[in-house]
């Protein structure tokens, strides 16, 4: 498919232009980005007509109704279209040429309804930021827990709005989630009850933030290696300062040298551990997203039908930054400092044992997943 931006005022989304946007999303779609000029003399079976107030998406390729339209559009220009007046010409190249001028003259043209969110109007200001919204709301991942899905993401799209708003970016982001984990940990290493509990809430929200670096960068198009690799040192790094700082403020309200053995103690055996995750995500993995894991191990589960592996797909589960996040809450309402550390030993008991007496099931599960979809 050939598309082609026509000239106009270049409107701005999420503070960056729209036309730029337009062309990281057609070559997602697998498209060619060319002039008018080029209409006549392509070999493209069908042309794509984008006036300069439109943006599109890649949710067009997955509508079943514009693959029908882009069919039909082969031998007859047609528009597709979103809304009353939100819609983009589709047909073959040498007859679209008459229209880049203007489009008024294929106002009779039949009309074909695709996904709202696959064509969305930046003719104004109002417009523009209901079409920031409608991106940013379907920033999910597929890999969402329940958790995620059902209480971080309704918290953390908002934000994402905001900060997009602002011209921020999503590394922007993860600092911030950064900056949080850490004033979580301050607040841990300090004794009693109710820093604790502000422990376990600022934990929460931290694990809230935590989504919103990878939907701001979904809603601009601009994942990269270096943005996932980021993120996953953010969390290593929030997950180690909470840890310590609740080891530190454990020490603090039971005195004595026993807190302090079992921090260093712990303290090394998790290192080492999301180390040695780390490894297996760099080894395997196509990003650097510790997701992957948690996805190998249900593979892995799922294919050997063990037993030990199906309790460790349903121990990861738990593991899981937004469930964790969610216990670590509950944990923190009892009061129970020391229920803390005791999870985090059962944490890296299970990994390791995972790491070490499944190494085979999960390298061909970790391959399988990096398969692609046929």
């Amino acid at each position: 498919m050939l598309i082609v931006l026509l000239p106009g005022s270049d409107d701005r989304l999420f503070g960056r232009s729209a036309r730029a946007r337009n062309v990281r999303v057609a070559a997602r779609m697998g498209a060619s980005i060319a002039d008018a000029g080029a209409l006549t003399a392509t070999d493209a079976a069908v042309a794509l007509l984008v006036p300069p107030h439109i943006a599109i998406s890649a949710w067009l390729v997955k509508d079943a109704a514009f693959l029908d339209a882009v069919r039909s559009a082969a031998s007859a220009p047609l528009w597709v279209a979103s809304g009353p007046d939100v819609a983009v010409l589709v047909g073959p190249p040498a007859e679209l040429h008459v229209f880049t001028t203007d489009l008024a003259r294929a106002a009779s043209l039949p009309r074909v309804t695709v996904d709202p969110d696959a064509i969305l109007s930046l003719a104004s200001a109002a417009a523009r930021g209901r079409a920031a919204w409608r991106i940013v709301q379907r920033t999910a991942k597929k890999t969402d827990g329940w958790v995620s899905r059902n209480f971080n993401r309704p918290l953390s799209r908002p934000i994402s709005y905001v900060l997009l708003t602002l011209g921020l970016q999503a590394n922007h982001a993860s600092l911030l989630t950064l900056a949080f984990g850490c004033a979580a940990a301050a607040v841990a290493a300090q004794p009693g009850y109710w820093a604790l509990l502000a422990t376990g809430l600022m934990f929460q929200a931290a694990s809230v933030l935590d989504g919103v670096d990878g939907e701001m960068a979904r809603a601009t198009l601009t994942e990269s290696d270096s943005g996932a690799r980021l993120d996953t040192i953010v969390d290593q790094l929030t997950y180690v300062a909470c840890y310590a700082g609740v080891m530190i403020g454990w020490a603090r309200e039971e005195g004595g040298l026993t807190p302090i053995l079992w921090t260093v103690g712990i303290g090394l055996a998790l290192v080492l551990s999301l180390a040695r995750a780390g490894r297996f995500v760099a080894r395997h993995a196509d990003n650097a997203s510790f997701v992957f894991i948690d996805r190998s191990v249900r593979r892995a589960a799922r294919d050997t039908g063990l037993a030990t592996l199906k309790m460790a797909a349903a121990a990861f589960t738990l593991l899981r930054r937004d469930v964790f996040a969610a216990i670590f809450l509950i944990v923190s309402l009892s009061g129970y400092r020391v229920l803390i550390p005791g999870l985090i030993v059962w944490g890296v008991v299970v990994a390791n044992f995972t790491f070490s007496f499944h190494r085979r099931e999960l390298a061909d599960a970790a391959r399988a997943e990096r398969l692609p979809v046929t």
